[in-house]
């Protein structure tokens, strides 16, 4: 597979840039510069934010080179000017080795909790009275699927667990109040083909890396889910491929509870035979699907807010468009 040419870069920091103006800058860094141009195609995911998670994740180990000025999350203010290429390409090219070797072996690892705000109204609106058996696909380290024991306040409707040292806030947009009556979890397990041990200490700064790195909040939300996983977690990962194994994971469920099957900001790295052989795996089974993904992917729609996701759910296979969500989470319009 193909690693991200110099318009992925460009493409990317597009739509990270009124986020993330940090990475912006550097997007537009390596898309004119050969040298890095050339390392990044080593990777082995084709999006640019495996590259910038790789340099993230240098930089946390050792905070001390130059190139830290620019980053918050190593100490740094400073804005973005004319030094940042060269010292984006001096950094890497001292630690290429590391580099390369995080490219052929890390994939994108983001538990971005504050998703959760939309995946509650999804699992409240599938709910049939039975607890829920949920599996994720695309764990990673299976914050998401802590999601009941976070405290939520959607624009001053409190749902979740009060108290939580994860707060997570959601504007609604639009006149649509969406149910907020949480199901209760009974069982609960993950699927990811590179799962990130909480009980390590390289793979939880990994975790970190995936965040864009001028975004505190962000920052502060996986702070405090990792608190909550030390509470209550970690949830069972199964490593491998998710259609390989989702078979097998459904059938250890509990049978008095309902399946629940959810992912978010996954399939972009499926493809379309994939996404279709899901569907027909789903499709067999009695089980309730929830998925927050690109437009496109499972649901067209007409195009709304961008950047952001679909939020749809169903069940055989079958899903029906619930609604949009901001694609780092923070909002939701309830269809």
């Amino acid at each position: 597979m193909a690693g991200p040419r110099a318009e992925d870069f460009r493409n990317f920091g597009i739509v990270a840039g009124p986020d993330s103006p940090l990475y912006g800058h550097v997007c537009e860094a390596i898309a004119g510069s050969p040298e890095l141009l050339a390392l990044a195609a080593t990777s082995s995911e084709p999006m640019a934010n495996l590259f910038l998670a790789a340099i993230h994740a240098e930089l946390l180990r050792e905070p001390d080179d130059a190139l830290a000025a620019y980053y918050p999350t190593a100490g740094g203010d400073r804005a973005a000017d004319d030094a940042l290429r060269p010292a984006l390409e001096r950094f890497c090219e001292a630690r290429r080795e590391r580099l390369e070797a995080t490219l052929a072996t890390r994939h994108t690892q983001t538990n971005e909790t504050a998703r959760c705000s939309a995946l509650l109204p999804a699992f409240a609106s599938v709910a049939d009275g039975r607890p829920l058996a949920q599996i994720e696909i695309g764990a990673s380290a299976g914050l998401n699927g802590l999601w009941d024991h976070y405290a939520y306040d959607y624009g001053g409707r409190p749902a979740g667990e009060a108290g939580s040292p994860l707060q997570i806030a959601c504007e609604l947009i639009g006149p649509q109040v969406p149910p907020l009556e949480p199901p209760t979890v009974a069982w609960r397990a993950g699927i990811d083909r590179s799962p990130v041990d909480l009980r390590d200490e390289a793979d939880v700064r990994w975790l970190r890396a995936c965040l864009w790195p001028d975004q505190a909040a962000r920052h502060a939300r996986l702070e405090a889910a990792l608190q909550v996983a030390r509470q209550h977690g970690p949830v069972e990962i199964h490593r491998g491929d998710a259609l390989e194994l989702l078979p097998g994971v459904i059938d250890a469920a509990p049978d008095d509870a309902l399946v629940c099957v959810f992912h978010s900001a996954t399939l972009i790295y499926f493809g379309e035979d994939k996404i279709a052989e899901l569907r027909r795996l789903l499709a067999e089974r009695d089980v309730a699907w929830i998925a927050g993904e690109a437009p496109g992917l499972l649901a067209e729609e007409n195009i709304g807010p961008t950047p952001h996701f679909a939020l749809t759910a169903g069940r055989g296979g079958e899903l029906k468009q619930l609604g949009r969500m901001g694609h780092h989470g923070g909002w939701l319009e309830w269809f």
